[in-house]
């Protein structure tokens, strides 16, 4: 069994009652489909036979053939309805999981794990892959089942009525049976690559239009359009080919079943000519001969509609079985409000592959100290701050807060105690007011007042909603100093002991400069603060001051 198939198991089996339903359906549905043709084998042996014109009809039997006729289309109808209904259900119930599932375990696994993996290629699985799982049920598993059951019950039939004649019908069958597995075979190597493909082209698509100031400054609008050109060209290619399998495969199975019910035909003939086998029957066997290409070949679409969705299962599944995830130790600690002491001992750290980002850095924070990092970009500045937060776990060394291994704290505590605020603050699509409580539960007082320490709540107010106003993805139509006066305010509403600013103040003019640092001042007064910065006003605050190079502290100062 694939690991897509294994992680699939445990939710289709939750929705057993409605695929356990469609499969009844389903069934009905190929009894309906295989009793077709029985009327007018009944009306040609029986109420026809060898009669000729003029005659009068049994007028009892054709009732009872018209009620069938009635019969067939009720219960096919009504199997029809049923089927979709619970299939369709169980394939949205399915993605529905599947979606949360896969969303709750992105949200477990390290920050490392989303550093090196593509964000696009991740949409493309939460998204299209599970909406893929939802119709593989919806849509392919209950056409795959009425094609078997319509194919065996044929074959049934067919073997009862004359097996001589029903054994020659399936002369053609092995190397139908060959060339389905073929195909099979090679459309699931495409469909492999073309999963591939898209989630390349939902990454590089992704990726330009996150960065489109940066498109238009630079010019590139036609150097991104052509990289989006060439994977979707290539994805396209892929799709061709799938599409030119499919066509080559089609064909091939229409003119083997055409010859099977050519040999059919022609044998029943004569088994007609020589009385052992009637009209009626003969009827059935030609009409059964040549659908049997039709179940066939939606068996063998299905079947690689099958395949394809298998392989996306295989991509979901690398995501649900993906371990990088810093997990909690037994009875990990959860106390309460952290006093703020921050000490590193002999703390290195490399990220994967990588040469040393940190190597043996030993320094101590008491409780409302503030300590600035300097340094040139890659020194390891971020890195640090990274493990006190808890990140990523040392490579070697401890980092402890209030004396305590910070691995063996909850990482749930660890947020409540330890805030960061981002050169750039991040916004998301919502009121101002829901950005400040982001993560808190708040009443709109404190909401208010943490604005207003901020320095934020004058420019709130004049905005056209106050703090109703809903801010479009990243915050756009706000200025950079704005944006960073509402993640200090959020920051604040937390109230953490210990707080990290990573280059707050960096692309800001002098005026958004100043007002931030308002923030800025009140945030950090009376907390444990690590700040990472290039702005000498901003470090000027600090009790120590290390820089950093190549993961090393070359140089200390203490203030006061």
């Amino acid at each position: 069994m694939s690991d897509g198939a294994k992680v699939l198991r445990p939710y289709v089996l939750r929705q057993w009652r409605a695929l356990a339903g469609a499969s009844a359906g389903t069934a009905v549905l190929a009894l309906a489909e295989l009793a077709k043709p029985w009327p007018i084998a009944l009306i040609v042996d029986h109420v026809i036979a060898d009669r000729e014109a003029p005659f009068t009809p049994d007028l009892t039997l054709l009732l009872g053939i018209g009620a069938m006729i009635l019969a067939i289309a009720v219960a096919e109808s009504a199997s029809t309805y049923f089927t979709g209904l619970w299939l369709q259900s169980a394939g949205e119930r399915i993605a529905h999981q599947l979606r949360v599932a896969i969303y709750d375990h992105l949200q477990r696994l390290s920050l490392a794990y989303h550093q090196r993996t593509p964000k696009g290629d991740l949409l493309t699985r939460v998204t299209e892959d599970v909406n893929d799982m939802g119709e593989l049920f919806s849509d392919t598993l209950g056409e795959m089942l009425q094609s078997a059951l319509l194919a065996v019950g044929m074959t049934v039939v067919l073997l009862v009525i004359d097996p001589v004649l029903a054994l020659l019908s399936l002369v053609t069958a092995p190397l139908l049976v060959i060339i389905s597995f073929v195909f099979r075979r090679k459309v699931r190597d495409r469909a492999r690559r073309q999963r591939r493909h898209e989630g390349d082209l939902a990454s590089i698509a992704n990726e330009a239009l996150s960065a489109m100031t940066v498109v238009k400054a630079f010019g590139a609008e036609r150097q991104e359009a052509d990289r989006v050109r060439t994977r979707s060209e290539q994805r396209m290619g892929v799709g061709v080919e799938v599409a030119r399998l499919q066509a080559r495969f089609d064909g091939t199975v229409g003119v083997i079943r055409a010859m099977a019910t050519a040999l059919v035909t022609v044998v029943g003939v004569f088994r007609v000519a020589k009385g052992e086998l009637s009209v009626g029957d003969l009827i059935i066997f030609v009409s059964y001969t040549r659908k049997a290409s039709s179940p066939m070949r939606s068996f063998a679409r299905e079947a690689a509609k099958l395949t394809a969705a298998l392989a996306r299962a295989d991509r979901i599944a690398e995501v649900l079985t993906e371990d990088d995830v810093i997990e909690d130790r037994p009875h990990a600690y959860h106390g309460g409000r952290a006093r703020g002491e921050i000490e590193l001992e002999d703390v290195s750290f490399r990220y994967a592959h990588e040469r040393p980002a940190l190597q043996d850095v030993s320094i101590k924070l008491h409780a409302g100290q503030r300590l600035a990092l300097t340094g040139a970009s890659g020194a390891g500045k971020s890195t640090l701050a990274a493990l006190v937060a808890r990140f990523y776990d040392p490579t070697s060394g401890r980092v402890l807060i209030d004396g305590r291994d910070a691995r063996d704290c909850a990482q749930a505590w660890l947020r409540d105690q330890i805030a960061v605020v981002l050169q750039d603050t991040v916004l998301f699509t919502g009121t101002v007011r829901e950005n400040i409580a982001y993560g808190a539960d708040a009443p709109d007082e404190a909401v208010v007042d943490a604005a207003k320490a901020a320095a934020a709540h004058d420019f709130i107010q004049r905005l056209p909603d106050g703090y109703d106003t809903r801010l479009g993805p990243q915050g756009t139509g706000l200025s950079g100093g704005q944006r960073q006066r509402l993640g200090i305010a959020r920051t604040l509403l937390r109230d953490p002991p210990i707080i990290i600013l990573d280059e707050p103040t960096t692309a800001l003019d002098q005026d958004a400069e100043n007002q931030v640092m308002d923030g800025l001042d009140r945030l950090m007064r009376g907390r444990t603060c690590i700040l990472i910065t290039h702005s000498a006003r901003l470090a000027s605050t600090a009790d120590q001051i290390l820089e950093l190079d190549h993961g090393r502290i070359t140089e200390a100062t203490t203030h006061g």
